[in-house]
């Protein structure tokens, strides 16, 4: 993989206009403004295209969570690289399948770590793996184990050096960044084949060379392209929505059994009756307040955890049911919504949620729960009990 280029920053001349025609355009800006950045905490808007077509709710060969990296990875690049249109889920999946196999044959965690971590073969210049080129040490064998030569590494192979240039990605907001983890290899695989130009990776022409950037073999990016487009085909097909896509599937109710831990000072009744009446009759204090407003339900006065997310991936392993649709009354629902926040909602029971902002800004409503990903194309997560830990 050749290293990432940089492109300088131009700034543009200021032409003076006439008073009347500067404020017109003041006014024009601000209405924009006003309209465009009243959205929720998943809402911060792009002008490039985004992830296209719907994604099944399984693909055979893709774990889950991988299958959720790359879809995350999908949505963050239209904040990364604005510039970059056509950016989908199936177009880092091509190169996951490549690479890797979508990690096949490891385990992968629910917050994207892969173990065992995947190596490459020594950059020695022996002719392994098809490389003829001596790549000695960058790395310390911090990230690949071995102090003489480099390998790649991770599920998306990206050579140390090129990872800890500008390539190198936080794609799951644990504040490191780390090739054998899903999230973070899938987010820089996006970044590093959109570039920092313009560009449309639904044409096929740009496709490959944005994945002969990835990796210089015409061979390589004829297979690489070629899963792209199988996996576009499932995107389109109807073979099944997952959360991530209109159409999200259907929640049902199952049964409560809240582990010892979870105590709170309301009962699960008292939240889901709390939270009818805040639905009914509450003032607008709750914009972009998802992870506040679940934790009032149950009588804390604060969280403690600042993202929704966060409390979702922070929760013991035994309390995080991902991609379950069958929480019962009173469970905690996540979604992933390309934002760095995510969202939370009170599952209330008949497939109906308590949320703020996706009816009225501000305001809490009762919707479907599929409303997430229908209205905001958020990827669901999954459930946990109202566990708070750090709540107060």
């Amino acid at each position: 993989m050749s290293a990432s280029t940089k492109t300088a920053l131009t700034v543009g001349t200021v032409v003076l206009a006439p008073l009347a025609f500067v404020v017109g355009l003041l006014i024009l800006f601000i209405a924009a403004v006003a309209s465009g950045a009243s959205g929720h905490e998943k809402e911060s808007g792009s002008s490039a295209q985004g992830p296209t077509g719907t994604v099944p709710s399984s693909i055979p060969g893709i774990n889950p969570v991988v299958l959720s990296a790359y879809v995350k990875a999908a949505r963050a690049v239209t904040t990364l690289r604005p510039k970059c249109a056509g950016m989908r889920w199936s177009v880092i999946a091509g190169i996951g399948k490549v690479e890797s196999g979508h990690a096949a044959g490891r385990q992968v965690a629910a917050n994207g770590d892969v173990t065992p971590r995947i190596f490459g073969v020594r950059l020695n210049g022996s002719g392994a793996g098809g490389n003829t080129s001596i790549h000695s040490d960058t790395d310390g064998g911090a990230l690949d184990g071995d102090t003489l030569y480099d390998r790649a590494v991770g599920p998306m192979q990206f050579i140390p050096s090129t990872w800890r240039g500008p390539s190198g990605q936080d794609g799951n907001g644990d504040k490191v960044k780390d090739p054998h983890n899903a999230f973070d290899a899938a987010q820089a695989t996006a970044v590093y084949l959109c570039g920092t130009g313009s560009s449309n990776l639904t044409d096929d022409a740009q496709l490959r060379k944005a994945v002969l950037r990835y990796n210089q073999s015409g061979a390589y990016a004829d297979e690489v392209i070629a899963h792209v487009h199988a996996y576009d085909q499932l995107s389109t097909s109807g073979s099944g929505p997952a959360g991530t896509s209109p159409g999200g599937k259907a929640f049902h109710d199952g049964l409560a059994d809240w582990p010892a831990a979870v105590k709170n000072p309301r009962s699960t009744a008292a939240a889901i009756d709390w939270a009818r009446q805040e639905a009914a009759g509450g003032g607008r204090e709750w914009y972009r307040a998802c992870l506040a407003f679940v934790a009032r339900t149950y009588g804390w006065s604060y969280s403690g955890v600042q993202y929704a997310v966060d409390h979702y991936w922070q929760m013991p392993a035994t309390m995080r049911h991902d991609r379950n649709r069958t929480p019962p009354p009173g469970a905690l629902l996540y979604w992933d919504t390309g934002q760095r926040a995510g969202h939370v909602a009170l599952y209330l029971g008949d497939g109906k949620i308590a949320s703020n902002d996706i009816r009225r800004k501000g305001y809490i409503d009762v919707a479907n729960a599929t409303d997430i990903e229908t209205v905001w194309g958020a990827t669901y997560l999954g459930w946990a009990p109202p566990y708070f830990p750090e709540g107060g």
